[in-house]
């Protein structure tokens, strides 16, 4: 072991922290705790939502929104979630490397080791415990840290704090096993529910986890009354074990208006009230009993202002006909104790639940424990499983869920608008709360149908309303924005939607967006290489303009990382400065990466796909894909696998080595010669495909077509592949050319030239005909 880690409080190797998957609710907290206590923490996250991307640059972690496996110099320790598997290319670099790799529960223990620990434990209720204990200590003013696994339904109050004393609350999670690494000097043990069945294979094998944590704490162990759970966790501890709740040592009554008597342990004290619902207020109480070691006397509201932990029972919206609510709730005890209270709470409203299952192996488990919860609802929808990490087990997907409900079977949905109509039709009927249940990624669908409701079913409105709470401020989004100018041949209408991301997490954000809603995307590059109809594109216009987009960092050894906006001659500069050679026919290209990789873009008899070596890809998944370029199926002017999905970036290569003077006169060279053999005029560049054996701009000289014109778009007397707009040309004068030109050459030399330009929003089978050349226009 180095000195280095010796000194190091957490035995970590001097160096930056790389937290991968920071993104996550347990993940955010931990690194920017992390960072306040003076450790330079990189963050990476391909799906990073903008509340915890604005958390985490606050607390002054770096993020970078594309990080490659070349890019960990300065990376010591890699801290990663349970959503990355070890497949994972930073994990594997990092592997290769020789990186000391933590998951967050193990980096949790480290520090945990240096502290008085107050370890927050159970199947549910952690999380809102552990912020009820941080709402504690901010409102008394202890010298005592925390660190959520979630964030306060209110967004200005952080989920992580460092305190000068040793103190520290954390909540410790039983699901991957990490809970076997703690020693707490406090263990608060809020339930033990059997979960987890792809780790724990019965009820014992977990509580034997619990059990073990219990033996370890070498203070006090803080338990509900209720449930049996002392003589449970008893065992051969040696700590004091202390009960609370009715007939507790930290007793209290629950009074008939509401409020709480406290007496035995606690100070006598009647509080106002503690948040609703059986478990909130054994969370509640836990919370109070474990203070009461710090701080014996509370206010009568002590709990009052608690704000919450966001998808806890958190009101979307609320009026006298309608309440909707998001829960996290995925345990059938759980969903059991919220429908119950959210009877009580609105009992003369009809109560309809839309239910998204986590995992497969838990609704395999608990499908027909699942069903019984259920059942407290008035109908209930069913979303598809969310699999996390798992792969389709047999018998736990979301139709054998359907399928415990026996005779009232509940209606499976999709996350889409049809979705969202239907559930906005459904409370209309009548007082309705709308619950939405679930761990996986059914909040997002839940705002999706929050927003149609608040625009009352209008597509358009709910779309922008909803995109605008999930991209940054970095992100443009607007409607009905006019394209042409946007384009190169300078034609075309209006695009129903037009973004313009920030990073990649806004591009997530926005197709994920398009799919919910129902509408197609296209994405641009600078506009060169595609004709935009009259009509416009009826869908989401997306173009990579902003600084994350334009990127490119030379990696050494021959290789630059471009990102999708980088503009191909800049790329031809930048591998100037650096004496390398190979990339000088990008300059002769108008566009930019990601369009070119779309296309396998060429220029002067070289193409794009000859210089890379590895593709950064969105699939249509939504996925990032890093793939080597034998993963690819291209050709001339087009590329499968990026055809379906979304190029965002790649590496690319050259093993040759020149001086930075020949590299620019071979790029003057080839830019005279482009000058020289195109036209100057507003162009999308060469119209058709070159067919087999012959060229395009050849057979249209041959054949006397140059100068045919329609409108103000002409077939360039320059390079006869290049129709021009000479001034005011439409692109239904540009598509007529096609059709007339094509139908020309076809006449007289019998090939049929094959469009090279894309048309937005159609294909040119869609608008091009049979249709006879006039022989007066040629």
């Amino acid at each position: 072991m180095s000195a280095a880690q010796i000194e190091d409080p957490f035995g970590l190797p001097a160096g930056g922290l790389l937290f991968i998957g920071i993104g996550g609710m347990g993940m955010a907290p931990l690194a920017g705790w992390m960072q306040q206590s003076g450790y330079p923490i990189l963050g990476y996250d391909d799906d990073l939502q903008q509340p915890v991307r604005a958390f985490l640059e606050s607390t002054g972690v770096q993020l970078k929104d594309f990080l490659l496996a070349d890019q960990l110099d300065g990376v010591a320790t890699v801290v990663y979630s349970s959503a990355i598997n070890e497949k994972h290319p930073l994990y594997l670099a990092a592997q290769k490397a020789g990186k000391l790799l933590l998951r967050r529960g193990e980096l949790l223990a480290r520090i945990a080791q240096t502290k008085s620990l107050i370890a927050v434990v159970g199947s549910h209720g952690k999380t809102t415990t552990t912020g009820m204990m941080a709402h504690l200590i901010k409102g008394i003013g202890l010298d005592v840290g925390y660190i959520l696994g979630g964030f306060f339904s209110d967004a200005a109050l952080p989920p992580c704090a460092v305190a000068e004393s040793d103190w520290l609350v954390a909540e410790v999670d039983e699901s991957d096993g990490t809970i076997d690494l703690f020693f707490p000097e406090q263990s608060i043990v809020l339930n033990i529910d059997w979960d987890h069945s792809d780790r724990y294979t019965s009820r014992a094998h977990l509580e034997e986890a619990f059990v073990g944590l219990v033996a370890r704490t070498s203070g006090c162990v803080f338990v509900p009354e209720a449930g049996n759970l002392k003589a449970r966790l008893m065992g051969e501890t040696g700590a004091e074990v202390k009960t609370f709740g009715v007939g507790g040592d930290f007793a209290a009554e629950f009074l008939e208006d509401g409020r709480v008597a406290l007496s035995g342990a606690f100070q006598d004290l009647t509080l106002r009230s503690l948040p609703p619902g059986r478990f909130n207020q054994t969370n509640g109480l836990a919370a109070l009993a474990s203070i009461a070691s710090f701080a014996p006397e509370f206010a009568c509201d002590a709990l009052c202002g608690f704000s919450g932990i966001a998808r806890r029972q958190t009101v979307l919206r609320q009026d006298d006909a309608l309440l909707v609510v998001e829960d996290y709730a995925h345990h059938p005890a759980e969903v059991f104790e919220l429908l119950r209270s959210l009877r009580a709470q609105e009992p003369e409203k009809r109560l309809v639940v839309v239910f998204q299952p986590h995992r497969y192996s838990r609704t395999k488990q608990f499908k027909a424990e699942l069903a019984a919860s259920l059942s407290l609802a008035n109908a209930v929808y069913l979303l598809p499983v969310y699999a996390a990490h798992e792969p389709v087990i047999e018998g736990g997907r979301i139709e054998d869920l359907q399928a415990a409900f026996g005779g009232r079977s509940p209606e499976i949905l999709e996350m889409n608008s049809a979705a969202a109509s239907k559930l906005y039709n459904e409370v209309q009927r009548e007082p309705t709360l709308l619950a939405f249940v679930g761990a996986g990624d059914i909040e997002i669908f839940c705002r999706v149908v929050d927003v149609w409701i608040h625009t009352k079913g209008d597509v358009d409105l709910s779309f922008v309303e909803y995109m605008q709470a999930r991209i940054s401020t970095d992100c443009v989004l607007k409607q009905a924005e006019p394209l042409a100018k946007k384009t190169t041949l300078r034609v075309g209408g209006e695009a129903r939607f037009f973004a313009e991301p920030g990073n990649l997490s806004d591009l997530k954000a926005l197709l994920r967006g398009a799919k919910l809603f129902g509408f197609r995307y296209f994405c641009m590059g600078r506009g060169s290489n595609l004709v935009v109809p009259d009509e416009g594109f009826d869908g989401l216009v997306i173009r990579f303009t902003g600084e994350a987009w334009r990127q490119i960092d030379y990696l050494g050894d021959g290789r630059f990382w471009v990102a999708a906006g980088a503009r191909l001659k800049e790329v031809c500069g930048q591998a100037a400065k650096v004496g390398l050679a190979g990339f000088e026919f990008l300059e002769g290209i108008p566009g930019a990466v990601g369009g070119s990789l779309r296309m396998n873009a060429g220029a002067m008899g070289s193409w794009i796909f000859d210089v890379v070596e590895r593709v950064l890809l969105l699939d249509a998944d939504g996925q990032v894909q890093d793939l080597p370029k034998s993963a690819f199926h291209f050709g001339y002017r087009k590329v499968e696998e990026i055809s379906r999905g979304v190029a965002i970036g790649a590496i690319l290569k050259s093993p040759d080595h020149a001086a930075e003077r020949s590299v620019r006169e071979c790029m003057d060279s080839y830019s005279k010669v482009r000058k020289a053999s195109q036209p100057r005029d507003p162009s999308a560049g060469c119209i058709f495909k070159n067919p087999d054996g012959n060229y395009a701009g050849k057979l249209i000289d041959e054949h006397g077509i140059k100068g045919m014109r329609v409108g103000a778009a002409e077939v360039s007397a320059v390079h006869g592949n290049f129709i021009v707009n000479r001034g005011g040309a439409t692109a239904t004068d540009v598509i007529e050319l096609v059709r007339q030109v094509r139908a020309a050459v076809e006449a007289k030399s019998g090939y049929v030239l094959e469009p090279e330009v894309l048309l937005v929003g159609k294909t040119w089978d869609e608008v091009l005909s049979d249709n006879g050349v006039d022989e007066s226009k040629i």
